[in-house]
């Protein structure tokens, strides 16, 4: 118990903590302003609720979905639907959000990036986990025949303190992937207007459909964790090499902060 409990605080600081840091340091070293990562934060929850709205409206039209919502194949087909869904919607939203908001330089483009990868990090990954872990904490000593809860409430946090203590942590590893992954696309939306280029918005798409779709593949596979981290290790430094060609690193901070300082000055 102890060493899964350290491992769920090591995850919910990175899966948590990684992106609010991430847009201190924004901020603080590229002058990145917060209206423009909350930007990136409100962005993501358009997306869902898009989403969300277009996948029940298909939902009515397939009634078959839910009649055989149990059958693997319909079930599958409804994962495959809602990630396409959701990285056709998140590709245009970045790029109607950076056509619109004006966002022109390299340093904007990332806080968009940081705010939506982050979003998705703590909404989808982080706060359920804290609550789980909230749960489990609350019935460490859980005994069966004096509990007011439910035995199948009671067996699934059993189950839960029976998880290896590097499953969080795979979790978080793989969290970091997807936050990466999420300015990696960023950029290359970004490039529509840096090159004045549409067809970026191609492989923005892409790369976030190949990442997603592997990554649920291989989930619903069963895949081992061993696996898993390896992939995502793999996945997380092709991103890195994506935004390393797209001259992402390229970002003088004296000049940011001279730009920053001159602001303060002039207020």
């Amino acid at each position: 118990m102890i060493l899964l409990s350290i491992s769920i605080v090591i995850a919910l600081l990175v899966i948590i903590g990684l992106p609010i840091a991430a847009g201190y340091w924004l901020k603080d070293k590229l002058g990145v302003s917060w209206r423009i990562i909350t930007f990136g934060v409100l962005g993501y929850f358009i997306v869902q609720v898009l989403v969300s709205l277009i996948f029940s409206g298909l939902t009515s039209v397939i009634p078959t979905w839910d009649e055989a919502a149990a059958g693997e194949t319909f079930r599958l087909s409804q994962i495959l639907t809602n990630v396409f869904l959701g990285v056709i919607i998140g590709v245009l939203a970045r790029w109607g959000g950076m056509k619109f908001l004006k966002l022109e330089n390299l340093e904007n483009a990332y806080g968009f990036g940081v705010g939506y990868g982050g979003a998705e990090s703590i909404m989808l990954v982080g706060l359920p986990l804290l609550m789980t872990f909230i749960t489990m904490l609350s019935n460490i000593n859980i005994d069966p025949q004096t509990s007011a809860l439910e035995p199948e409430m009671i067996a699934q946090i059993e189950e839960l303190w029976a998880l290896e203590f590097f499953i969080p942590l795979a979790t978080a590893l793989e969290r970091i992937t997807a936050f990466v992954m999420h300015i990696s696309v960023t950029l290359l939306v970004f490039q529509v207007f840096k090159r004045n280029q549409p067809a970026w918005l191609g492989a923005a798409v892409g790369l976030e459909m190949l990442i997603t779709g592997l990554v649920v593949g291989l989930s619903e596979a069963g895949l081992h964790y061993g696996w898993v981290i390896l992939l995502g290790v793999l996945m997380m430094f092709g991103n890195l090499l994506i935004i390393y060609r797209l001259n992402g690193f390229e970002i003088d901070i004296t000049k940011s902060l001279r730009t920053k300082e001159d602001a303060g000055d002039t207020l």
